[in-house]
């Protein structure tokens, strides 16, 4: 009869922990322990539900007795070190781990919690590898797996986080969705967009009006712009729009350049409501005050996770390497890849310091930036890639800047005070669709390095394209082709007799739908002809046996327009409101072209059929091209770097005059 009234309370407790009713459980266990002191069981469970009640200090008292009368209890010393964990005593909680481990090699809800810990721990080998022995231990973990595949995606090892994320898919369980969204992004990211594609679709619902997942519906929506797969285009467009009026904060901005349709205010509204989701709560301490000398030498710090043979830095090579030395000390912050080849070098030999942050979390990035003292920071990522841009959010100099990388606003004064436009990219009355003050360079804003040598003449035969017709050339990503633009490049196709369209052949899918799109408009896909990507130097050869390029819309060229001009091929471009459709824009008003810049598609298509059926015209546009580029600002590189330090200097004193002491 004695042992009734213990059974009850243990059966009472039992049932309001695992239907979450935590106070009675407590009431139930506290009833059973001061009648039975010495049951582990019930002390087990008391400590588990002071956990989910928050009450950590209760939590680990009670569990620390549970582990100390069982030793061998692998479960007991997981919970108490997930107690530790959550209480904020990660030291603790990773050496309970390390106990627990050995007197119980073989628990995997150890390894699992010891792989969370040594995640905030900043220790993510570690991490890997106690996730992974927790998934061997216990396959059919499926927090394990997304756990492992979060790790993985957060560093960068797309192709890895991607596995992950499908291993745990694999047991069909509560996070089996979650799991194949993540997957989807992991493959997205890691160039996969094939199977992205597919596996995103699956997710959403027949009609898309009904979608209620505004980051899996723009993950989709890249990656079959990627694919030229433009299926649902528009409805994935009007459905996007309507969660960015909404006020919903996006997975990343940079899609959204992307769009047709997409105005600048709307581009700045989803970019700042991005920019309040990451951008952290406070600056770092000050450590020092910096010396308001308006005239004296500054350090100048470039952020940029491409630091090697990038577009970006193609352009701006040259810059670096024009510095004046004696008004500027140079600091690379490198927080990509390297892959240890000419550009990387030519950009460590160009600088005074640089600094490899790759293994630094964004706040870590800020205080080595800090450390240094520097006075003026350029960001030439933003919102692109594997961004860290967030780091600039702490404020780690005096004066810092959005510039190159990319091709709009961070959507936030604390990330950036200025971004470096142009009169033609960002004029001054365009101030309201920017978070940052517009800093106007006087001629275009993008740079060029004249230094590029041209490879080797190439011939037609040689590249696959007809001896004679004219030849028009898209260079671009896949994923810059709307489906507007390519039906107007079909109209060229068929106005303009013999002529072909020369493209980037990117993946085997966007090659495939771009010859079946041409097909249903009536084009031979014959006429499209496919090449890949080449090293720079034979590229800008292969570029001069083309007629004329034609930029895409609205995201333009960039260094693909300056690479056709330095080639000598002339650029047709349509410009419209936003930053990114403006750029090719601005290199051709600074090479003397204005007549190659359209406003509307109509007018772009009738200027490309009139260039195309009119041989002396083509010829007349490509002497002038030729006359232009080498006595125009666009490649004069060492005066873009003087315009450069004239306006970061302009910058820095405007600091100097609106700050105290000066």
């Amino acid at each position: 009869m004695e042992i009734e009234p213990r059974m009850a309370w243990w059966a009472e407790a039992l049932a309001a922990w695992e239907s979450g009713r935590y106070d009675q459980a407590v009431s139930a266990l506290d009833s059973l322990l001061l009648e039975a002191t010495g049951n582990i069981q019930a002390r087990h469970l008391l400590g588990v539900v002071k956990v989910e009640l928050g009450n950590f200090d209760e939590a680990i008292r009670q569990l620390r007795i549970v582990c100390a009368a069982e030793p061998g209890n692998g479960d007991a010393w997981s919970a108490l070190g997930n107690a530790q964990r959550l209480a904020g005593m990660l030291a603790d909680a990773e050496a309970t781990f390390q106990a627990g481990l050995a007197r119980v090699s073989n628990n995997s809800h150890l390894h699992f919690n010891r792989g969370l810990v040594l995640g905030q721990l900043k220790r993510p080998q570690e991490a890997e590898a106690a996730f992974r022995r927790a998934g061997e231990l216990d396959p059919a973990d499926q927090e394990c797996w997304i756990q492992l595949g979060l790790l993985l995606f957060a560093g960068g090892d797309y192709p890895g986080a991607a596995s992950a994320f499908l291993r745990a898919t694999e047991p069909h369980g509560e996070r089996s969705s979650y799991a194949m969204r993540m997957a989807g992004f992991a493959l997205a990211d890691a160039g996969r967009p094939e199977q992205a594609a597919q596996l995103l679709a699956d997710l959403c619902p027949p009609q898309l009006d009904d979608a209620r997942d505004f980051h899996l519906l723009t993950q989709l929506l890249y990656c079959r712009l990627e694919l030229c797969d433009w299926r649902q285009f528009e409805a994935l467009v009007r459905r996007c729009r309507q969660f960015i009026a909404s006020g919903a904060v996006p997975l990343e901005p940079f899609s959204f350049l992307l769009l047709p349709g997409i105005s600048a205010r709307e581009q700045l509204a989803l970019t700042e409501n991005f920019a309040r989701s990451v951008v952290p709560d406070g600056a770092l301490p000050a450590t020092r005050r910096a010396e308001r000398d308006p005239v004296r030498r500054l350090r100048l710090g470039y952020l940029s996770a491409d630091f090697h043979d990038h577009a970006v830095m193609r352009l701006l090579a040259g810059v670096l390497e024009h510095h004046d030395p004696a008004a500027y000390e140079i600091h690379a912050f490198s927080y990509g890849g390297s892959d240890a080849g000419e550009m990387r070098q030519r950009i460590v030999a160009a600088c005074d310091f640089f600094h490899d942050v790759s293994a630094l979390a964004p706040e870590a990035m800020a205080q080595q930036i800090a450390f240094r003292d520097i006075d003026i920071l350029l960001d030439l990522t933003g919102w692109t890639g594997n961004s860290k841009s967030a780091a600039l959010g702490y404020r780690p100099a005096p004066v810092q800047i959005n510039w190159l990388g990319y091709s709009g606003t961070l959507g936030s004064k604390r990330l950036a005070d200025y971004l470096i436009g142009d009169p033609i990219v960002t004029p001054l009355a365009d101030q309201d669709k920017f978070a940052e003050s517009l800093a106007l360079m006087p001629h275009c804003c993008h740079p060029n390095d004249a230094s590029r040598r041209i490879g080797k003449a190439r011939t037609r035969l040689e590249e696959g394209l007809p001896g004679g017709g004219v030849v028009f050339c898209c260079f671009s990503r896949p994923v810059k082709i709307v489906p507007e633009v390519f039906c107007c490049w079909c109209d060229l196709l068929r106005e303009v007799p013999g002529s072909v369209l020369w493209l980037l052949a990117a993946n085997e899918t966007a090659t495939a739908n771009l010859a079946a799109t041409a097909l249903m408009q009536g084009i031979d896909p014959a006429r499209l002809v496919f090449s890949p990507a080449r090293a720079p130097q034979e590229h800008l050869a292969r570029l001069a046996l083309a007629d004329l390029a034609l930029d895409t819309f609205p995201f333009g060229a960039h260094t693909t327009a300056g690479d056709a001009l330095w080639a000598g091929l002339p650029v047709l471009t349509l410009m419209g409101e936003t930053f990114q459709s403006r750029v090719t824009a601005s290199m051709l008003h600074a090479i003397g072209l204005n007549d190659l810049v359209t406003h509307s598609l109509d007018d772009y298509r009738a200027r490309a059929i009139e260039l195309g059926n009119n041989p002396q015209l083509r010829s007349s546009v490509r002497a002038r091209l030729a006359a232009n580029r080498l006595s125009s600002p666009l490649f004069d590189t060492k005066a873009f770097a003087g315009d450069l330090e004239a306006l970061l200097r302009g910058l820095w004193q405007r600091y100097c005059s609106e700050s105290d002491g000066c």
